[in-house]
């Protein structure tokens, strides 16, 4: 897959270090309120072994309240900037809006997160004129819209017939960005894990699944301390490490190329060994 200058063949999933400019995300917003905290919590990342930082200025949790351009700009703009001169690891950009990851792309950000999968129509235009990766995410309901892991009409009970919707949703926005003049080695999709699912839903999206490899791209995969990992624990968010930890393992053995993760130091650990039981299952296959 192509970020920009930089070419990742994906035969080893890549870790995404999650870096919330947010004061009101579900997990650790408000954690990073000046510069100084920013590139700590960044380099630390980086050393932990993150392959990709994902800056992101708008939470996405459940009720969260959508914020103004005006207000995702000041928050993701100048940290991007800081970062880009220090640091070696390619930065992505986690916003549904083309002026802010425009505005990123132009400030030596390689990644577009794009949690509303192609809801700006001028994205297309942006990715395609930058050669930036572009991660087209599922998700039902706008932001502030969605329930956390709870069953929503937007998809069928069954979670098999769930994912073949998904899917077929997914692929309407992959042509949708091939027609926008975006190359397919430039995306990845994202099944939006925790985005409008239930339990079940979920569970099945971190299994193998047909309907998606059929697509022929990138998986992008982002469980970190979801609420369903805690409908089945009773754990709370700051303590879903273990949760965390066998839910990438499952995406990884289920084909992810890329994992989003909070606890890097950790995961870097879980996704090496579940990327080294793949790759010997596959060679035992053979």
């Amino acid at each position: 897959m192509n970020l920009r200058d930089r070419h990742f063949d994906l035969h080893k999933p890549l870790l995404v270090g999650i870096v919330n400019l947010t004061p009101d995300s579900f997990s650790d917003g408000g954690q990073l309120p000046t510069l100084d905290h920013l590139l700590r919590r960044a380099e630390q990342l980086v050393r932990d072994g993150a392959d990709i930082l994902d800056l992101g200025g708008e939470s996405t949790r459940p009720h969260a309240a959508p914020v103004s351009a005006d207000e995702e700009a000041e928050r993701v703009l100048p940290a991007l900037a800081s970062l880009a001169d220090r640091l070696d690891v390619p930065l992505s950009v986690d916003t549904r809006r083309a002026a802010i990851a425009a505005a990123a792309l132009d400030l030596g950000a390689a990644m577009v997160n794009d949690v509303s999968g192609f809801g700006d129509p001028a994205m297309g235009d942006v990715v395609a004129r930058t050669g930036a990766a572009w991660v087209l995410m599922h998700m039902p309901h706008a932001v502030g819209q969605m329930g956390a892991s709870q069953k929503v009409a937007a998809l069928p009970d069954d979670p098999l017939a769930a994912i073949r919707q998904i899917a077929a949703e997914l692929a309407d926005a992959v042509a949708r960005a091939e027609a926008a003049g975006v190359a397919r080695a430039q995306l990845a999709i994202d099944p939006g894990i925790g985005f409008g699912k239930s339990l079940q839903q979920n569970l099945a999206l971190l299994r193998p699944s047909g309907a998606l490899a059929r697509l022929g791209l990138p998986l992008y995969v982002g469980p970190s301390r979801k609420s369903f990992l805690g409908a089945i624990t009773g754990a709370p968010v700051d303590d879903r490490l273990g949760a965390t930890a066998a839910a990438v393992t499952a995406a990884v053995l289920a084909g992810a190329a890329f994992v989003r993760v909070h606890d890097v130091h950790v995961m870097r650990q879980v996704l090496d060994v579940a990327a080294s039981i793949r790759e010997a299952a596959a060679e035992a296959a053979c």
